[in-house]
């Protein structure tokens, strides 16, 4: 495996590592390749190709919307291939394929004739030095920088997927941010600065800016978070929605067995021996459940009919259940007024540590001790109640002969 400090890191690789830990550590410690990929990622980086191709030629010429549509056409049948992964149900590569040229139609019409501003880099690459001596250096790459008439620095970036975020996630997004950092070290000319996401799907852009304090504390930020990386001894996989697309259910301990399931015949999935032990302890479970509750109800009946026979003893055929009475306290519940009160109480005694936070047995112990100052003892009486628990015992009967 390969040791997180001589890694360069990235926007994404820390992404990676919020995400899923194990997911970080498969694709960037141990090397872990997959060939599997999310039809949205692909549809992303055609989209991306697109833009580059569009933005790369404005210098000589301006492109049609046909010549645009037809290179990311053309780049997607160069590059699809089996392994490219539709999760929504009911959808196919056609359907992404022409949602990818509705973003292009809708993205040309609205930014043509592209001459808003001067162009200063596309998949620009960058550095970005958290702090002195190289320790912590992150790298990325630019979709597009500008360079507006007022002398703004645009950052941009495509997105196409299908959320639009609020306001506030754009200004707490950390990658535009980075790579601010990153263009001001290229460039220590730059002074003002905009972040601008396209979110294609809606034909809307969202900007952002960050004041000089900001940009300090993500720094301090991001050095945490690598600290915390290579601190991590475990690499603990973390589930969450996003396991939905993601390529290393291979590998991960939460996740292979229900992909080795999926490969099996319908005829065998039952037999496999996981699902067969699975399905035991489960069906197990539910009848110890059912049958805690009849035996909860058993024993009301129980206590009914030795009450009214004045029994502390009831008989059965081989066996007999003793009944055992005793007194308990009963405290009020949380939020009640007299909880209130006993709790202030009792931290006003100095006991609460000694009571573990309200624990029934500790009280009680304690007012069966005879330590507690009369009129504290007193004070508590009023705020708790007394209830007869009982319990039964089993026994077995004995022989004529024992």
């Amino acid at each position: 495996m390969k040791d997180p400090k001589d890694m360069k890191y990235s926007h994404s690789k820390l992404n990676y590592y919020e995400t899923c830990p194990l997911k970080f550590k498969l694709a960037y410690l141990d090397g872990v390749r997959v060939e599997e990929e999310g039809i949205e990622a692909f549809l992303g980086t055609r989209f991306h190709e697109a833009m580059e191709k569009l933005y790369q030629e404005i210098p000589f010429r301006t492109m049609t919307l046909d010549e645009v549509k037809a290179y990311y056409e053309e780049r997607w049948k160069k590059n699809f291939h089996e392994k490219v992964i539709v999760g929504e149900e009911g959808r196919t590569a056609d359907d992404y394929f022409r949602r990818g040229l509705k973003f292009i139609e809708d993205y040309y019409r609205h930014y043509y004739p592209f001459n808003q501003n001067r162009v200063l880099g596309l998949e620009q690459y960058i550095e970005i030095e958290l702090e002195g001596k190289r320790r912590y250096v992150l790298q990325g790459y630019v979709d597009r920088i500008d360079l507006t008439p007022e002398g703004v620095i645009e950052i941009h970036d495509y997105k196409t997927g299908g959320s639009l975020p609020e306001q506030a996630q754009a200004d707490a997004d950390r990658q535009l941010a980075l790579y601010q950092l990153g263009v001001k070290k290229k460039w220590p000319w730059a002074e003002k600065f905009r972040l601008v996401w396209h979110y294609v799907a809606f034909d809307l852009e969202i900007s952002s800016t960050r004041t000089p304090e900001k940009l300090e504390e993500l720094k301090q930020q991001i050095v945490e978070l690598i600290e915390r990386i290579e601190a991590d001894r475990e690499f603990q996989p973390r589930e969450s929605v996003l396991c939905n697309w993601c390529a290393f259910w291979n590998y991960c301990p939460l996740k292979k067995h229900e992909r080795q399931l999926e490969k099996l015949p319908a005829n065998e999935y039952l037999n496999e021996e996981g699902v067969v032990l699975v399905n035991k302890y489960i069906e197990y479970s539910e009848q110890k459940k059912k049958a805690e509750a009849e035996l909860e109800k058993l024993k009301e009946a129980i206590i009914v009919y030795a009450e009214k026979n004045n029994l502390s003893r009831v008989m059965g055929s081989e066996f007999h259940l003793t009944l055992s009475r005793q007194e308990k306290i009963k405290i009020p519940g949380a939020g009640e007024e007299k909880r209130v009160l006993l709790e202030n109480l009792i931290r006003q005694a100095g006991l609460w540590d000694r009571l573990s936070a309200l624990d029934r047995y500790a009280l009680e112990k304690a007012i069966k001790s005879g330590q507690l100052d009369d009129r504290l003892l007193e004070k508590i009486k009023e705020l708790v109640t007394k209830e007869i628990q009982i319990s039964l015992f089993p026994g077995q009967n004995k022989g004529p002969s024992d």
